[in-house]
């Protein structure tokens, strides 16, 4: 028995008559548009293309295996037509490769990366690219929907690389383990991480802690369509070709900083009055009221009736023996 091992991406080297194709993709079959010819030119968008073209190119090798070089297509995007005998043909359409990662918010619809959210937050990744143009029967009529050649990762705080997310806390039979979006298949652009939504950051393990502890996570995307990686080097003045890392910090909630009531003392005769004075953060400053104290009135205790009536005899006697003398 015997078994034929295809290369990853085979299937999309091989492209028709006129398809998009982009620079720095290595190994492209393009005998479907070539048709035998050997001489393919370039014309500028809007150009008379009775008059000679602006440049052209002949084909001595492999036309299966055909290099789409940065040094002779960079600045030269747009058809390219066969041109050794008439009529002109379109063999490939080149285009500059692009693609931008960003880290989006769902609520609101908007671009966060960089930024701090809640961790309540719902939030996925989007990816703006023309590299989808590839993954197309139109143009790559051998094109199996496996022929992924993006990769996305997912970085925690930590640096420690997530490879699936949780909807809910470890151990609760309603959660779900659902596999990170790392191979994403892109059609059309720009495209979302549709179960970005589904995670829960305030999942729990087992024991209480925090699955994903508040903090800044990475997301990077990177591509190699066709061996294109190798060319990043050559082709990076002429198109996007990684994106770098985007970030978004998650924050926990903001709590209410406990308050200190502290008491209105009011000195009264005879009473004291406590009234609830403002409340004051915890950790301000506070100057305790001073106690207005109110003086109270002389009085005297009133003698037993016995002793009262001795002193105001003596008293009399006092009062005589002044007038005798």
């Amino acid at each position: 028995m015997f078994f034929i091992l295809v290369p990853s991406q085979a299937s999309l080297a091989k492209i028709a008559a006129g398809a998009p194709v982009f620079i720095g993709e290595r190994n492209m079959d393009i005998s479907s548009g070539l048709n035998g010819h050997s001489v393919i030119a370039w014309w500028p968008a809007g150009a008379d293309m009775s008059q000679n073209p602006s440049k052209t190119v002949t084909i001595s090798g492999d036309a299966t295996s055909f290099y789409i070089d940065p040094a002779i297509f960079s600045g030269c995007t747009g058809t390219w037509y066969t041109h050794d005998t008439k009529p002109d043909i379109p063999v490939f359409t080149v285009y500059q490769p692009q693609i931008n990662l960003l880290v989006w918010n769902t609520d609101t619809n908007t671009d966060i990366t960089g930024q701090s959210v809640p961790m309540s937050a719902n939030i996925t990744y989007r990816i703006d690219t023309n590299l989808y143009m590839a993954l197309n029967y139109t143009s790559r009529p051998y094109y199996n929907p496996s022929d992924g050649f993006f990769t996305v990762t997912l970085t925690s705080p930590q640096g420690m690389n997530i490879p699936q997310i949780l909807t809910g806390n470890i151990g609760n039979p309603t959660t779900q383990i659902i596999p990170f979006d790392s191979d994403p298949i892109i059609t059309s652009s720009p495209y979302f991480w549709t179960n970005g939504q589904a995670w829960d950051r305030d999942a729990k393990s087992t024991d209480g802690s925090s699955v994903y502890p508040p903090g800044t996570y990475t997301f990077d995307v990177t591509q190699n369509l066709n061996g294109m990686s190798s060319s990043y080097d050559q082709i990076a003045a002429v198109g996007t070709v990684t994106s770098g890392d985007k970030t978004v910090t998650f924050i926990s909630a903001a709590y209410p900083t406990p308050t200190t009531v502290i008491p209105t003392l009011t000195a009264q005769a005879g009473t004291v009055t406590i009234t609830t004075a403002a409340t004051i953060p915890t950790g301000q400053a506070t100057t305790e009221p001073t106690a207005t104290v109110v003086p109270k009135k002389t009085t005297f205790t009133p003698l037993p009736e016995g002793l009262a009536i001795v002193s105001l005899g003596i008293a009399a006697c006092v009062v005589a023996m002044r007038r005798k003398y």
